[in-house]
């Protein structure tokens, strides 16, 4: 691990300003108080790790052993000890996943998902770490950070390296046969691309692979609705111009190039 990566986690966890600063410290001790495990997770792992600057980072997602209800429970009275209790809170039905917001926004300001791992000596709730990485997009947003033991997982394995590599490697995991979660798979892989084309080249074939074995007809079998949702995301979400988006959709598997090709032709 690079050794400045503990000093830039420690760097956006008590950076004056940052809306999650007041609550972050109380809330990972008083998880840690419990017996239970929490580490951050997902796309803030993945901008410590790349070097991104850690006053461009929106958000920290969680992930641990905690309880969803336990979690909410615990959440809730760190944000009371912060003066933040106007902060409202909520929980996922179905995922239970536990988030926190500030006032007045639907902007997830902090997320938590419960998992199960195999070893522990206390009961625990959720998807185990393989499985969590399975629902994620790319290997390289799989990536978990212990503030406390100052440990990168990489249960995929690769998802470091893919991040890391001279041509970064678009490398989805996601397992799921449902078309709107994958083309929500490819607006993502064009967001990112999108966000670093000027730091480094992208590698296309991880992604290429994944198109290869789901449905040809993806764009065919979206709804109405679906296009709506996947054409705000896209407005929302996806910088640089047409035509470099074009160029990376140009790199795509069908499935995928003819999806995009219709986002940014203005699908409606």
């Amino acid at each position: 691990m690079d050794p400045t990566v503990p000093h830039r986690v420690d760097a956006l966890l008590d950076l004056p300003g940052a809306p999650w600063q007041p609550v972050a410290r109380p809330l990972f001790g008083s998880v840690h108080a419990t017996g239970h495990r929490v580490w951050l997770s997902g796309g803030v792992v993945r901008d410590v790790v790349s070097g991104v600057g850690v006053r461009q980072v929106n958000d920290l997602d969680l992930s641990g052993t905690v309880p969803a209800g336990r979690f909410s429970d615990i959440l809730y009275q760190s944000l009371r000890a912060s003066r933040m209790a106007e902060f409202p809170t909520s929980v996922t039905p179905g995922s239970l996943v536990c988030a926190v917001m500030p006032p007045g926004s639907r902007t997830r300001l902090i997320e938590y998902r419960g998992l199960s791992t195999a070893g522990f000596r206390f009961p625990a709730v959720g998807s185990s770490l393989d499985e969590d990485v399975r629902a994620r997009d790319f290997t390289f947003n799989a990536l978990f950070y212990d503030i406390y033991n100052h440990e990168i997982f990489d249960p995929s394995g690769r998802g470091i390296d893919d991040l890391l590599a001279v041509e970064r490697k678009f490398v989805a995991l996601k397992e799921t046969g449902d078309s709107f979660a994958r083309a929500e798979v490819v607006v993502r892989a064009l967001k990112f691309a999108m966000r670093w084309m000027q730091d480094r080249p992208s590698n296309v074939d991880g992604i290429n692979s994944w198109l290869s074995h789901g449905d040809p007809a993806l764009c065919r079998t979206l709804t109405s609705k679906q296009w709506r949702t996947l054409a705000e995301r896209y407005r929302k979400s996806v910088m640089g111009s047409k035509e470099d988006q074009r160029a990376f959709a140009d790199r795509l598997a069908a499935p995928g190039r003819e999806l995009l090709e219709k986002l940014i032709g203005g699908a409606r």
